[in-house]
Order: C-alpha cells, then structure tokens, then sequence
C-alpha cells in the first residue's frame, strides 16, 4: 500500500514539473512571436507593364468607337508603285542570277523586297462586317516586341513601319527590335543610326549572344513598358485597323491573351492574300497551332 502511494506521488510531481515546463515553452514562444513581422496577406498583383490596369476602372461606360483612320485607307488604295496595294512583283530576267544568291541567303526573295518600299500599301482583305465593327474607347498601350536574327534589311523595316502606319499612335508605347547576336554589320550600327533618326518609338536592343526566339521575346519583355505585350515576327506587315481587335477582349480581362487573324506574304512575289477563308484554330499536345476549317454552324453565324 505505501509502495502505490509513494509511485503516486512520483507521478504526480513529474506531472506538475511537465506542466510547468509546457507553460515556461508557451510563454517564451509566445513572447518571441511578438517581435516578429506581421505576415501580410498576399494581394494579387496586376502585370508589371500595368498601368492601364491599376487606378481608375477603365470603360465603365462600355462606350466603343470606330479606330479606323480613313485618311491612311484612302492615301493607301491610291499608291502606285512595285508590291503596292500587296500585288506581286517581278524581277527582270536579267538579275535572276543576283535574286537566286539573295534568295538562298534569306529564304525569300529579297532582291524584289528591295525594290518594294518599306513603308508599302497594303489591300483590306478582311470581312466586310469587319469594317463595322467598333471597341472600346480605352484601350491598353501595347510594346511591340520583334525578335531578329539575321533578319535582311528592308523585310525589318517593313515589319516596323508597317506597325507604325497602321496603329492608333496613342496606342504604341514602343517597338522594340531585338538582335539575337546577329553577325550582319548592317544590323548593328547603321540599323541604330537608321532607327534614331527615323522610326519614332523604335528602339534596338543587342544581345551578345543568341538566346533563341523565346530567349530574345524574353529579353525584349524585360525591358518593354506597355500595358500589354504583343510578339510580331521580323518580316511581317499589319492590316488595316490590326490593333483594337486584339486589345479590346484584354481592356475587359487582363488576364486574356489573343492572336490574330494570319494572312500570307507570298516568299517569291511579295503578294498579300489570305492563308485560307477559316477563323479557327487549335493547340495539340505539343503546342504547335494548328488551323482549322470553319465549321457549318460557324458559318451560319453572323459576325
């Protein structure tokens, strides 16, 4: 009987000792966490080129205009001259042996690129009903962003002038060209004097070393400073109106990523046409775009 009680008290004081050890812990802990910082609660950011996104809400009227610039169209559809209007052009027979070594340099024919003005017309090819349609009144600035290598001179150009001409200029923060570690002399300082001095908004940025296509979009997104980025090949040329129709989805969700509408610029011509009468597409399993046809239900729809 006395050997159970002395256990029970042996117990008993272990107990007590445990308790006021787990109040001495609790008390120092809770005294440490006093003095550390407060944990803030995580606030969603908005883009970091977001300026269009934070302040004010933008379009609370969902006001929408027409963005077209029916001088520009006008002066367009009346220029004469090689490739205007997107027609194809010819060499002669004579510099055939000059195009052929142009050709197997860039992959198109660049002697006739030359010949082409680089800031050319281009023919509306789109829908009718698109001409109609209007969006919204405020819409994001956008940095144009265009990855380069070995890119040949007046295909560049053109791809800028062509953004210059047929953008909202309120709409254009910057075009930014940059040069995936290029070796062509011409696309270094002569590119840098031509751009200074005459394409507002351009600017060029020189990698040292190639960094691939997504390595070079990449760089040119560090230092772009639009509310939205839009990635342009090096030879390419926008239509008219090309701009609103891509921002007006995003101005309603940031969140929200577009593409546009692909035409074709013929490698041996130079003829702007459609690539095909369908607006669909799709992603596989490996990312690549894929075009579809238009489906009849799609095509029963109005615009």
């Amino acid at each position: 009987m006395r050997r159970n009680s002395t256990r029970l008290i042996k117990l008993s004081i272990i107990f007590f000792i445990a308790v006021i050890l787990m109040v001495v812990l609790y008390k120092s802990l809770y005294d440490d966490s006093r003095h550390l910082p407060v944990k803030k609660e995580r606030i969603p950011e908005h883009p970091r080129h977001g300026a269009f996104f934070s302040g004010a809400p933008k379009n609370v009227n969902k006001k929408k205009i027409d963005w077209h610039d029916y001088e520009m169209i006008k002066a367009d559809s009346a220029r004469q001259g090689v490739g205007e209007r997107g027609l194809a052009g010819l060499v002669s027979v004579e510099e055939n042996d000059l195009k052929e070594s142009m050709y197997r340099a860039n992959g198109f024919n660049a002697l006739l690129s030359d010949k082409i003005s680089v800031n050319r017309s281009v023919p509306d090819i789109r829908h009718p009903k698109c001409k109609e349609k209007k969006y919204y009144s405020e819409l994001p600035s956008v940095s144009v962003i265009v990855p380069f290598y070995e890119e040949h001179w007046s295909t560049l150009l053109r791809t800028a002038y062509s953004v210059l001409n047929r953008s909202p200029p309120e709409l254009i923060a910057e075009i930014i060209l940059v040069d995936d570690g290029s070796e062509k002399t011409f696309l270094k300082d002569p590119l840098d004097r031509f751009v200074e001095s005459k394409l507002p908004k351009v600017k060029v940025l020189h990698l040292h070393e190639r960094q691939g296509l997504i390595g070079a979009r990449l760089a040119g997104a560090k230092k772009a400073t639009g509310d939205v980025l839009v990635f342009l090949d090096s030879h390419t040329e926008a239509n008219v109106n090309w701009l609103p129709p891509l921002l007006d989805p995003i101005a309603e969700n940031y969140r929200v990523c577009t593409c546009p509408f692909i035409d074709v610029i013929a490698h041996d011509t130079f003829e702007y046409r459609a690539q095909d009468e369908g607006a669909r597409g799709a992603f596989d399993w490996q990312f690549h775009y894929k075009r579809l046809p238009l489906l009849e239900k799609d095509k029963a729809k109005p615009l």
